[in-house]
Order: C-alpha cells, then structure tokens, then sequence
C-alpha cells in the first residue's frame, strides 16, 4: 500500500484523493466526449459534473458518518472532512446526486434521460479508481485467506505521518482482534477486496458499453443494469469484507441490504423505463 504520493514541503499528497480525482476526470472525459457525438451540451453536463462530484462526496460521507459514528469526535471537527482519511460509503451518493442532476438539466433545457445513456456507462470507471484508493490506503480490506493471493497489510515505523500503528488491516488484527502480535510486521494474509472490486468495476464499465451498444431497446436503458450489476456485484464482494461493517441479524451487512435496494431499484426502473417507450410508441401512432 501506498498512502501518500508525494511531499511537497509540509503538504501531503494522498493517494486516495489523488486516485478518486483520476477516476472523476477520466470519466468526465468519456462522457463529454460521447455527449458532443451524441449532440448534448457538454459544457453543461461538464458544470454539472462538477457539481454532482461535490454533492455525491457530500452523500457518501454523510452515510459513513450514519453507519460508523464512533469514528467521529467533536473533539476533532477535522476527522469530519479528513476525505484522504478514506470514510466514504458509496450509496450514499447516488440518490442525492440523481435528484440534483434531474432538475440541474431540466433547467438548462438538457433532457434528463439523454444525459443518462451517455453518463451511466462510466459512472463505474471512476468507482474503480476509488477503489484503487482505497487499496492504497489500506481501507475497505477483506477476511484473512489462504488463498495464494492473499495479501499481508504492513506495520508503519513509528516516525510516520500515516500512522503510528499500521494500516488498518494490521490495526485491526493486532489491537482490535489480537490475531497478531502488536509488534508483528504485518497483518494476516487477506482477501484484497479492493482490488475485487476494482476489477469488478472496469468489467461493470465493459459490459454497459456493450449494453448500450447493441442492447438499447429503449432511453437510459444502461441505468437499470447498471444498478442491478452492481448491486448483485457488490453483495457478493461484501461476503469477502473484514473490516466490520455493520450487520443486520449477525447475516447479512448494511452494505449488502444497500445492494439489495440497487438491484431491486433496477428491476422496478427497468420495467418503468420499457413501459415509458410504449407508451410514447402508442402516443406517437394515435397521433
């Protein structure tokens, strides 16, 4: 793992910032290139990137907050915007910024729906640079493994500005569940469910682009996949997770009840958005 790029003087570059930036500019760039063939304004949907990078942020931190509030102190207002700290819970999100996005483009006289088919597909591009992220930070990490692919997270010197202890992997086996000893190298050999993930995500980014393509029986027809491919994806990544999300019933984890509601979400969207296409079929041949 690699936290921090860089140093310049007193300021450090973290990787996890630096990597979501990547993966929003990337996929900013895919989606105003495919909005100018598809004849939308990209200037607009660019402003509104912008905007729904800041709320989506917002979302995602205001649920970790929800789900793990014992990670926050007002003795550290800090701790609360720490962003290059990790903390962020992608469901949080979506919703807000879905909302923003509908009326931000029907003021600007952009159609809604358009915009969707040209976005969605890359939506996942900068989710699995996020993850790469959270890979360098050490977060979102899985159940220790035989697996030959296991990873051990490392112990940090006790002169780093990350942390004393080690990455959270290694703090949380030799602390928290004392599966180490405090003074071992690294932490247990784990499932690097970031990387699961992050390779999921380009897959996910892949197989939109050929939905739309050759499968685009009707408008926005890549948001209702994306969110049932990603929401059964996602439930099954969580099984290889240890770093303790919360449960419901000792089963299944918050974040799997999420993924549930985003694939539920795209069934019921996907027969709204095909019976939407009929009805203006009808419309159009009463007409």
């Amino acid at each position: 793992m690699w936290p921090t790029l860089l140093e310049i003087g007193p300021l450090p570059i973290h990787s996890y910032g630096t990597l979501i930036a990547i993966g929003f500019l990337s996929a900013l760039h895919f989606i105003q290139r495919d909005a100018k063939r598809a004849g939308l304004n990209a200037e607009v949907i660019g402003n509104a990137a912008f905007w729904a990078l800041i709320i989506g942020v917002a979302g995602t931190r205001v649920l970790h907050i929800i789900m793990f509030p014992e990670s926050y102190s007002w003795s550290n207002p800090i701790g609360w915007i720490a962003l290059w700290e990790g903390g962020l819970v992608f469901q949080g999100g979506p919703p807000p910024v879905i909302v923003f996005l509908y009326f931000y483009f029907k003021k600007h006289d952009v159609e809604f729906w358009k915009v969707v088919d040209v976005a969605v597909p890359y939506l996942p591009l900068g989710q699995a640079f996020g993850r790469l992220g959270c890979f360098a930070y050490g977060c979102c990490y899985g159940k220790p493994t035989e697996m030959p692919w296991g990873l051990a997270f490392p112990r940090f010197p006790k002169d780093t500005n990350f942390d004393a202890h080690g990455s959270p992997a290694y703090v949380d086996h030799a602390y928290h569940q004392h599966l180490i000893q405090p003074d071992a190298a690294h932490s247990l050999a784990i499932h690097p469910t970031q990387l699961y993930a992050s390779f999921g995500l380009f897959a996910i980014v892949a197989a939109l682009l050929f939905i739309r393509k050759n499968f685009r029986s009707f408008e926005a027809v890549t948001l209702p996949w994306y969110l049932m491919i990603y929401g059964i994806f996602r439930f099954i990544v969580e099984f290889f997770r240890g770093d303790h999300n919360p449960t419901i019933a000792d089963f299944l984890s918050v974040q799997q009840v999420f993924s549930i509601g985003f694939a539920l979400m795209g069934v019921v969207l996907y027969f709204y958005l095909r019976r939407r296409k009929d009805l203006q079929l009808n419309e159009a041949d009463a007409s």
